[in-house]
């Protein structure tokens, strides 16, 4: 039993990190038993499953607190914890910050990452977009810090197996925010729109609701100066908050559909909080 074997255990837990989650759900869910799930799991992720569903709420909370104005006891219920004191002790422990530090120096968050641009500063706008749920079909891998080389090898993959279609809608799904998860437990759900064969795939919705849209012109590979832009200006001008779920990119035009690369266009769509 892999890492696709638990895809679906992944995304229930990720779906339902707010809650108790029962061993008894999981072994239904899973149709194995909680130890041998337990097994495989801490294999792939280096961590008991009661481990990823505490971190998975000391991350959310992390994002809502420099994303968000919430104050810290509503983040605090809102993530699972039944007392601000039981997140701040978790927290604290997990970051080495507590919580009111982290929201009131966010800045150290992003320092690093947005100084380390190998482009000039410029202006980036965005555009508030509603989206309506969907349905699409996708296989995760577990990647170090989003590494473009096993990004595309997941696509290649997916191409081999579906092959490409210019009528097929491609998204990637950020479940991490790499500049708060460990660089080594990220993870990435490439999907696309269209009912594939065989069982490789997993289905699962995404949006419904309100995003920023951004757009990034050119290779994947200098992706993320887009995203330092866009979170140097959000820094320097906090209009919207951002949510804590994931950020999707749609890969309106890629290789499926143009030959050059330069003429790539991805939408970054990051959610906005519902007010």
């Amino acid at each position: 039993m892999g890492l696709e074997k638990i895809q679906h255990i992944i995304k229930y837990i990720e779906e339902h990190y707010h809650q108790n989650v029962s061993i008894q759900k999981l072994e239904h869910i899973s149709n194995y038993s909680y130890r041998n799930v337990q097994r495989v799991f801490k294999a792939i992720f280096n961590e008991s499953l009661g481990a990823f569903q505490k971190r998975l709420r000391l991350e959310h909370a992390y994002k809502k607190l420099i994303y968000t104005s919430d104050t810290i006891t509503d983040i605090a219920y809102a993530v699972g914890f039944d007392s601000l004191q039981s997140l701040s002790k978790a927290f604290k422990k997990q970051f080495k910050v507590s919580p009111i530090q982290a929201r009131t120096e966010k800045l150290m968050v992003f320092e690093n990452f947005i100084n380390s641009s190998r482009e000039e500063d410029k202006h980036i706008n965005y555009e508030l977009v509603f989206l309506k749920e969907m349905k699409v079909f996708y296989i995760g891998i577990q990647t170090k810090n989003y590494n473009n080389d096993e990004i595309e090898s997941l696509w290649d993959k997916i191409d081999t197996l579906t092959g490409k279609d210019n009528a097929t809608a491609y998204f990637g799904i950020i479940v991490d925010q790499p500049l708060i998860t460990d660089k080594l437990k990220c993870r990435y759900e490439a999907c696309i729109d269209s009912a594939p064969t065989g069982n490789e795939f997993l289905s699962t919705s995404i949006f419904g609701g309100r995003y920023a849209k951004y757009i990034h012109k050119g290779s994947y590979s200098l992706i993320e100066d887009t995203y330092r832009q866009i979170y140097k200006d959000w820094l320097a001008n906090p209009v919207l908050e951002f949510d804590s779920s994931p950020i999707i990119e749609h890969y309106g035009k890629n290789d499926s559909n143009t030959r050059n690369m330069d003429d790539y266009i991805t939408e970054i769509l990051i959610p906005v909080k519902k007010k």
